[in-house]
């Protein structure tokens, strides 16, 4: 399958705000596709559209083949999702959380296979709540792999985290990316953006106004250099 996402004409309104306007995307299989766009631009909007967590008021979106209206549980059982601010239960472990998840599917990876990955050995007996930032972004990582998904669908994956643990982060989610996984993330990061995404859309006021691989984006400023920064302003921002 090439295209294991489409999206066609997708729009998604709330009330007088059109979060999604209009927007057709074709995601190929095992591709790192990036979303950027200014807050309230319509990225999470679009994101929880593919994941059939909210439904477009028009427009079609297939994921893997699959019309997401239709076959919203198969999907699910079919991708991983790490949301910007996962609900984990207060008074919970991480082993506990890791098991409880894995219970929700039918298709399990291996759960020593994953903690050894992402390096939560020392933590399985911590709670959630009282984990830094980036081992509870590697903790909602490990909840999204637990069924071996297809597609990954990241939010903003290391928002608020270090230097340090942006690094370490983006080397556990690149292991993933060699297996042939398909990838979608929203990041307000351009340098992460540049650097691990195979194309950038960029959605501005609920509308994909770009679609490119990074280079060809800042190609496409005309300065002869740049960076995704640029893009950002003269694509996202820029009222011209």
């Amino acid at each position: 399958m090439e295209h294991v996402i489409e999206l066609t004409d997708i729009k998604k309104n709330y009330k007088d705000v059109k979060a999604v306007d209009g927007i057709s995307l074709k995601v190929k299989k095992g591709e790192v596709l990036g979303i950027i766009g200014a807050n309230g631009a319509g990225k999470s909007t679009t994101l929880e559209i593919m994941m059939g967590i909210r439904k477009p008021d028009s427009g079609t979106v297939k994921v893997l083949g699959l019309d997401v209206e239709h076959a919203t549980n198969e999907i699910k059982q079919k991708i991983g999702i790490q949301l910007q601010q996962t609900a984990l239960y207060d008074r919970i472990k991480v082993k506990e959380a890791l098991e409880l998840f894995s219970s929700y599917y039918e298709k399990k990876r291996d759960l020593k296979e994953i903690i050894e990955t992402l390096g939560l050995t020392p933590y399985l007996n911590k709670y959630v709540k009282n984990l830094s930032g980036g081992w509870q972004q590697r903790t909602s990582l490990a909840l999204a792999l637990i069924n071996d998904p297809e597609i990954i669908f990241l939010d903003e994956p290391t928002t608020g985290l270090d230097p340090k643990a942006r690094l370490e982060l983006w080397a556990c989610i690149n292991r993933y990316r060699e297996e042939g996984k398909t990838i979608l993330l929203s990041t307000h990061y351009m340098d992460e953006a540049q650097r691990h995404c195979d194309r950038i859309a960029i959605i501005k006021k609920g509308k994909l106004v770009a679609c490119d691989k990074p280079e060809h984006l800042i190609e496409s400023l005309g300065h002869g250099i740049g960076s995704m920064e640029d893009v950002y302003l003269q694509y996202a921002v820029s009222s011209l």
